[in-house]
Order: C-alpha cells, then structure tokens, then sequence
C-alpha cells in the first residue's frame, strides 16, 4: 500500500471537486480550500513515505505544508468552530490507519483493508467537512452520502494502486491486496521470490484482473450512491475518469495475458524445412550466434515475432484481438543473413527461395497489394517501410521480377498520392481519392493515432529500395526524397527516427541511401563523421545502455560505409564491445527497437543477436 508517486491532478482542486452540492459557498472560499487540500494532500503523502521508507528528511516541508494549510483553515473557521472536531477526527483516523496497516499481515481481512484504505484518505474527507459546515442548508443526508461515496472511491483507488504497486510493496514487505491474494495460490519459494516473475505471474494466474474488476465495482458504487443527488460535478467525472483508466489499465493487463498463450500456441508449431548450412563455419562467435538463429526458425520464430494486443477498447475491430506476425521482421533479419552468408561462402540452397515465398504469401490482398506490419488487423494499412524492405530482400536474392509482379502498384500509389510538397513520402499508402470503407478506417486510424508521417527513416528506407530498383526511372522522386531528408537532419547530424528507438538506425539508413550516391553530400556525410566520433561511449558502445548493442551495431554500419581510415580505431572499439556482450549461449540480449505504441516496444534476441553479428564482419 505504497503512496501514489505522482499526485492526480483531482488533488490539487478537492473541495472543487464537491462545489456542485454547495453552491451557495463563495468561488473565493473554495479556492483557498482547494489549495489548503492540496496542502494537506502533499503533508500526509511526505508523512506517508517518513514512515514507509523510514527517510525522515521530508518530515520539515511536511510539517510546513501542514502549517500552510492550517494557517488558510484558521482564516477560515474561528477557533470556537465544529470544524476542528472534525480536523482532529480525520488526523485521529490517519494515525489509526499507519497503525493498522502495520499489522495486516496478522489478520488480512478484506474488512480491515477497506477499513485501511478508507481511513489512509482521511485527510480528503477535510474538503466535505468544511463544506458541510460553510453551507447554509447544512443538508446531514448530502454529508453523508458523500462520506460515503469518498469511502468507496478510496477502497476502489488502493486497490488499484496494489496491483501497479506489485513489485515495489513486495520489496518493502509493505502490505499489499494483491501480494497478499496472489500468496494464497502461490508458493513464492518457488519462484525464488523473484518479483519480476511473480508480477508476471499475478497476471497469468488472473489475480491482478480480478482485483481490478473489484476496484471498477468500487467506483461504481462511488458513483451509485451520489446519482440520486442529481447533480453533475466534478466529483462524478473524477469518478469516471479513474474508471476508465483502470479498464484501460485492466484491457492492457488482458492483453499481455492473452499475448503470452499466444506466444505458447505459437511456440508449439515446428517449422517444416531446412535452414542454412552452418557446419562450415568455424568462428564461434558466428557459429553460436547462428545456432541461436537457427533454433528460433525451427519454433516457427517465436522470438522473432512481434505479438500484440489490440482491442476493442481502442477502437480496433478484427476476428482477434491478438495479432502475431514476423513479416517485416524478417526481411530485416535475412538481409542480415544474406550479407553474412556471402562473407562465409555458405551454399543458401533455396533458403532465400522459400522466404521470398513466404513474404508473397503475405501481400495484402486488396487494390493496394504490398504489406502490412500486422496483416491481420485491417486497420493499418500497407506501409512503405514493409514494402521498401522486402522489395531490397527481392532484389538482393536477384530477384526483381518479384518487384515487377507484386510492387509496382503500390510504388506508384504511394509516389503519386502520398508525396508531400517537401519530398517527404507518407508512411502509409492508401489512395487519396476513392476510398473503399476499409481504407477510410485506416485514414482516420493514421490521423488519429500514429501519425501519417513522412518518418524521415521511413522515406531513406523506402528510397533506398527505388535506387537499387531503377534509380533512372525514380530519378525525380529520390532526389525530393533526398531534399527532405537532409532538411530533417539534426544540427549534431543524426536523424531522430519515429519508429525505432535510439539515434542510429535512423542514421544509418539515410547514410545508406546518400552512400549510393559516392561523388554527392559530403558536407553532410562529414557532420555524420563527426557526429560518430563524438558519440562513442567510454566502453566502445554507442546510445543509451537500453538499446545499445542495437545502435553500436547501426553504428558500425555507419562506419562501413564512410570507409574511412581514420574511423578504424573507433569501430574495433565498438566491435569489441560487441563480442564482449554475447552471451553464453551465442546471444546478444534483447533490445527494444520498434515502438509501435506508447509503453508497448517490439524486442527480440533474435534480432538483436542477428544485428550483432553483421557489425562484426
């Protein structure tokens, strides 16, 4: 039962929150209630952690809030006044709850928690009390059933807060609903009381929905009680807003549920097939690496793909509302792979073959063709970056028939109705006129949630395709391409990407483009240079520690193809920071990459190790 780290912003206007029902008390006075609450708020939330953390060093400005509070209370209830009954009940009803909290762990009743909960909000009680008293009607039944409500909405909200509170009350060994119901199905011995498992496993065993569907319950009875009142008020839409917050909170937890038996489902079907010969390869580096790619193909890619959640709630309407789909991901990883079989020699047999098959069975069946991140879910649309990625996997198995066939539609879609005045090209590519019912849906999908682009990364990669297909033909659109792409070309000189995280896979693939062209952007090509230098960690690694095995990698790309001598030194740094990352059993660790939604990034060893071991060619 932690304090919540941030305040909701309901705390900073309490009494507002209850003006509806008192209406005759002045706009002035409830001003300076709302800021004595929030006074009081930020004292009981210091004096809370004084005593969860045992850090006394908040106990001064705790005290000193306090005080402010009380010095707006005096001015506005003289000494003699009822108010101060109160005020001493609701301070009595605090102490009382730190004290019980104390002992749940001897007797965890759901009667006492409520009990707990309710009394830990004492102090928001302050707000009803003094309008209460300050009301000429002074209407005993409203009180009431406002005390009422409040001791719903404190019950539902400390639930909610047990179940995002997990990890860090199982640390503490603070009492926690969630820790506690979990421990009555669960040997946590088990699990070596590993908390970041058994936060896993609260949800997997359905714990932490279940505690969510009684805090909805919770605020629904905050909100039952007070409908007779008729009133609209900013308490009923405080109610509603925390609500709908923890359904969306309780949509992702399902979510993550159903994404897990997903990934089981998956994990069961073996692939049929052979994958490359690696018994040739002798550098263990690259042998245990490829093993490690080789184990993941032969479970259908589980690692590989990215599976996500996206349901109803969010306005997504398909047959599921899980989606899997490795479709991108693995153009990516076999351009890895096509590049390390040629530096071995590796006879690919009709490797390559199959997995340009297996791209063509995935082309979106529609006016458009081409391919979506995740085929299965109609509202996104095809999208240049899938589409300029396996048209370079077409054309380095040499294969450009394969373009000829499935491609041409959507270039000429995409160049001719999603091509801005700045050059830049749109990321998705749906006609402009013309619109079927589908397509419409996507539109107001890329307005309204992701953005419409032009993605900076996006348009290098997609351009980068048309110059290995027939620069003469897209002479035109390249060049503009290009135009706005260095004018998004930041004053340090790398390129922030709206998809990928870190600062160089955008980098990287704008270099790659400009490379193709050897005699043109030096000046831009120096600020590359430079930027690289600059940026290299003290270890040899590139970007932030999160991502960066990732972007070291991108970054040794950079440097291949700046093939400049003075940068050799930099890159053996960075190369052996890399080998000096992998682990035992030839993997590099996950990295997040993509970001497909907000909190919810696509990782994966696979593709990590995969990376990894191009930058060491």
């Amino acid at each position: 039962m932690s304090s919540p780290q941030k305040s909701p912003d309901f705390y900073q206007n309490y009494a507002s929150q209850f003006y509806s029902y008192y209406k005759e008390i002045s706009k002035k006075t409830i001003e300076e209630l709302d800021i004595a609450g929030f006074a009081i708020y930020q004292s009981a939330m210091r004096l809370d952690k004084i005593i969860d953390d045992k850090d006394t060093t908040e106990i001064l400005s705790a005290l000193a809030l306090q005080e402010d509070a009380i010095k707006i209370l005096t001015s506005i209830f003289n000494k003699d006044s009822k108010f101060w009954n109160l005020w001493n009940l609701r301070k009595t009803e605090f102490h009382d709850a730190i004290s019980l909290e104390k002992s749940l762990w001897e007797n965890p009743t759901f009667e006492r928690y409520q009990d707990v909960a309710d009394k830990k909000s004492a102090f928001g009680k302050v707000a009803i009390d003094c309008l209460f008293l300050l009301s000429e009607s002074s209407n005993k039944e409203i009180y009431n059933l406002l005390l009422e409500s409040h001791r719903y909405f404190s019950i539902g909200f400390q639930l909610h807060d047990d179940v995002k509170d997990f990890s860090e009350d199982f640390n503490k060994k603070q009492f926690n609903w969630a820790v506690y119901e979990l421990s009555k199905i669960v040997d946590y011995s088990k699990y070596s009381n590993d908390v970041v498992l058994l936060n896993k496993v609260l949800y997997v065993e359905g714990v932490g929905v279940n505690i969510l569907n009684k805090s909805i319950t919770y605020f629904e009875k905050a909100k039952e009680i007070i409908n007779e009142l008729s009133e609209a008020s900013l308490w009923c839409n405080t109610i509603d807003r925390c609500k709908h917050s923890i359904q969306l909170y309780k949509n992702v937890t399902e979510g993550y549920i159903k994404t897990i038996q997903e990934k089981a489902k998956i994990r069961k079907k073996i692939t049929d097939g052979e994958f490359l010969d690696l018994k040739d390869i002798t550098n263990q580096v690259f042998s245990k690496g490829l093993n490690v790619i080789k184990s993941d193909y032969f479970h259908n890619y589980i690692d590989l793909k990215h599976i996500m959640y996206l349901g109803s709630v969010d306005d997504f309407e398909n047959d599921t509302d899980v989606h899997s789909s490795d479709t991108f991901q693995r153009a990516l990883l076999n351009d890895c792979l096509l590049e390390i079989t040629q530096h071995f020699n590796i006879d690919t047999g009709d490797f390559f073959e199959k997995e340009n098959q297996y791209l063509v069975d995935r082309q979106n069946n529609d006016s458009v063709g081409a391919w979506s991140y995740f085929p299965t879910v109609r509202e996104i649309a095809s999208d240049i970056d899938d589409l300029g990625q396996i048209m370079q996997q077409f054309m380095k198995t040499n294969h450009y028939e394969l373009v000829d066939r499935y491609c041409l539609k959507a270039i000429d879609t995409a160049i001719s109705d999603r091509t801005n005045d700045n050059g830049g090209i749109e990321t998705w590519i749906i006609p402009k006129e013309n619109l079927t019912e589908k397509q419409q849906k996507q539109d107001w999908c890329n307005s309204t949630k992701w953005g419409k682009g032009p993605d900076v990364e996006v348009v290098a990669n997609f351009v980068y395709a048309l110059t290995l297909f027939n620069a003469e033909k897209y002479k035109h659109t390249i060049e503009r391409a290009i135009d706005y792409i260095l004018s998004e070309q930041k004053e340090s000189g790398f390129w922030e990407s709206r998809w990928y995280y870190g600062k160089f896979y955008g980098t990287y693939v704008c270099l790659r483009l400009l490379c193709q062209f050897p005699d043109q952007y030096q000046s831009v090509k120096q600020r590359i240079k430079k930027f690289l230098k600059d940026s290299q960690n003290e270890d040899g690694s590139f970007d932030e520690k999160q991502y960066n095995i990732l972007s070291t990698s991108f970054a040794i790309f950079c440097l291949n193809l700046l093939q400049s001598p003075e940068l050799n030194e930099i890159k053996q740094k960075a190369q052996k920071y890399l080998s000096g990352n992998q682990l035992h059993d030839g993997s590099w660790k996950a990295e997040i990459l993509i970001k497909p939604k907000a909190s919810e990034p696509y990782s994966s060893k696979t593709l990590t190790t995969i990376y990894a071991l191009r930058a060491l060619l």
